[in-house]
């Protein structure tokens, strides 16, 4: 399967207890297809409150999203040179196409989410400096940034790369 979700809420779904769970990993997937994200637009500002989140993967997504559905003002700083950190770098493209995850993105980004790549806090911008520049919370969302060993023979030796560091390569490149 091309899908990334293992969908274990379709083990649970209490419609399989009458014939099939409902199939929830391809409904989603149909609709992150097929759905036209580009009617999508700014949403009010309702909230004078501004919050920065460092990272752009799943989690800084997805509260960047909802922050910005309640009226909050929101930036995304990015250490890399485009958004979607472990969804991007992490996931192969025919699990996760990348137009598609670019496509949410985008549309984040239009709802009112800024995203600033290329972006390190602690090394290009302070934490006091963005205390300085009015943000009134701070969220560290910088995920999974290192590879977990398999503890198998030879994942020592020379030549070795580690899942993680390969895919950061492949995909930055």
């Amino acid at each position: 399967m091309r899908e990334v979700c293992t969908r274990p809420c379709e083990e649970e779904c209490k419609r399989g207890d009458f014939d099939e769970p409902l199939a929830i990993r391809d409904i989603k997937r149909f609709l992150s297809e097929y759905y036209d994200l580009e009617e999508i637009s700014q949403l009010e500002r309702r909230r004078e409150e501004r919050v920065a989140i460092i990272g752009s993967g799943p989690c800084g997504l997805v509260t960047a999203y909802e922050l910005v559905k309640k009226g909050y003002g929101v930036t995304i700083f990015e250490a890399l040179p485009f958004p979607g950190g472990m969804l991007f770098f992490g996931i192969p493209e025919y699990r996760l196409p990348k137009h598609i995850l670019m496509r949410d993105i985008e549309a984040t980004e239009r709802m009112g989410v800024e995203i600033k790549l290329n972006t390190r806090i602690g090394e290009d911008k302070s934490f006091s400096r963005l205390w300085e520049e009015g943000y009134d919370a701070i969220l560290i969302a910088v995920g999974a940034q290192s590879s977990r060993r398999l503890g198998i023979d030879g994942e020592e030796l020379e030549g070795v790369i580690e899942g993680v560091d390969f895919l950061r390569c492949i995909n930055i490149d």
